[in-house]
């Protein structure tokens, strides 16, 4: 068995340059762990959306139960993992995954394509025009906007190790015109440079290590397997006319098929990605074999058991091949690669698939998601705008970086969506509560 071979600089501590010291306690990992879930901002996780908005009636996920299974489920993977190879570390994964989430806004992508195109409205001339990215602010807030019990230091204090497996994209915006892909997806702010450049500790290329990898797959499964879920529990997405029992395929079956790889042709299509239609219809007869249900749910105690058992299997199907390319005998963190079967991830990312189709493309969700950019876009221009209704910390943060559009945007970015709706309000005057209301965000 190799060794994970995790380096003291691996276990140093973000800012306060010293190592985790080892109370007989708690690993430098599982202290990651810990302080995460005891962040303020994690806890927020529970009011923002996972896919529809977090007070909408029914058993939907919010962005706190989905990290909450994503945490497990890569963790799972982790300890198998780290049986057969040496590593990775199970706690680094979970604070991995813990944290991935972290940054995004009220109203999930709704919010986050808010924030970014009013912000690039408001700088338009801006040589390092940045704006928002959700994955940049998961940065930021592990290491500048979170607090810890270290007076004079800013942010969890996680280990290097922790922040570098928390980057899903290890490098800065790109100009449109240079790299469109990177001007959409990016991982850095210009203003955490220095932050970036330490976690890195002296890296250049964009490599991203295998804690990273184990992360960015349970988060995949449990969007496809979790969300999937959710919304056949609702009645939105006919899983048992895509996959009806074996030998009940019938003209529902055929129409609602037909229905979904249409939408899913389009996108591609749209998109300028091909698509073999012939291997997605493999795709679902494969996934049928796991998912067979015998009619629509009813809330009974069988179909409870039913979806619970078939949610189970799904995931088993997804990580039960997975196993690591390791080359030589280098530390496994950047010398090891996650395979996972080529069929799997197909399959994984036609199941997302059904979720946009049946629901965030629904024009009854459109219009709400209307309705959420409009309300993040002007909470985002009227903060900026009047700068002195930051509140207290927002407004200490921006005395120590003097950005007014950056203090703007992680201010709406840090409300829960109960909170952005009562300020909004507020602000438009179309709801003004008391002034005896305790108002802090």
């Amino acid at each position: 068995m190799r060794p994970t071979n995790y380096s003291p600089e691996d276990l140093e501590q973000h800012s306060l340059r010293r190592r985790v010291s080892d109370d007989g306690q708690r690993s430098g990992f599982e202290h990651d762990v810990d302080r995460i879930l005891y962040s303020t901002q994690w806890r927020a996780l529970a009011g923002k959306s996972q896919v529809v908005a977090s007070g909408e009636l029914g058993a939907y996920h919010t962005r706190l139960t989905h990290s909450m299974k994503v945490a497990q489920l890569g963790r799972r993977m982790a300890e198998r993992l780290e049986r057969r190879y040496g590593g990775p570390n199970p706690a680094l994964v979970e604070a991995a995954c813990m944290a991935h989430d972290i940054g995004h806004p009220p109203f999930g992508h709704a919010g986050e394509s808010a924030l970014r195109r009013t912000m690039d409205e408001l700088r338009p001339g801006d040589t390092a025009p940045d704006s928002f990215e959700g994955n940049a602010q998961t940065l930021r807030v592990l290491t500048f906007l979170a607090a810890h019990k270290y007076a004079g230091h800013r942010g969890l204090h996680l280990t290097r190790a922790c922040l570098d497996a928390s980057v899903k994209y290890p490098w800065e915006r790109a100009p449109r015109e240079r790299d469109a892909a990177r001007h959409s997806k990016w991982g850095v702010y210009v203003a955490d440079r220095e932050a970036f450049a330490w976690l890195r500790d002296g890296r250049s290329d964009d490599a991203v290590p295998v804690e990273e990898q184990v992360m960015d797959w349970a988060d995949d499964v449990t969007y496809a397997c979790h969300d999937v879920e959710d919304f056949y529990r609702t009645g939105l997405i006919p899983l048992q006319a895509l996959f009806p029992p074996e030998g009940a395929a019938g003209a529902e079956t055929e129409r609602e098929t037909a229905r979904f790889l249409g939408y899913v042709e389009r996108k591609h299509a749209r998109e300028g990605r091909p698509f073999d239609r012939g291997a997605a219809q493999a795709l679902l007869a494969e996934i049928g074999k796991t998912m067979a249900l015998p009619g629509p749910y009813t809330g009974h105690h069988e179909d409870a058991v039913a979806v619970n058992l078939r949610t189970a299997n799904l995931i088993a199907y997804f990580t039960r091949d997975i196993r690591l390319q390791v080359g030589g005998e280098a530390a496994i963190r950047y010398g090891a690669r996650l395979e996972i079967p080529r069929e799997r991830r197909a399959a994984c990312d036609l199941l997302k698939e059904l979720v946009w189709c049946y629901v965030i493309d629904r024009p009854a969700l459109a219009t709400q998601q209307h309705g959420k950019r409009r309300i993040v876009s002007e909470l985002l221009r009227w903060t900026y705008e009047s700068p002195e209704l930051l509140p207290t910390e927002r407004a200490e943060e921006l005395a120590l970086h003097g950005d007014g559009l950056r203090a703007a945007a992680d201010h709406v970015a840090s409300l829960t969506e109960d909170q952005a709706l009562a300020l909004h309000r507020r602000m438009s005057g179309t709801g003004l509560g008391s002034v005896n209301d305790n108002v802090t965000f």
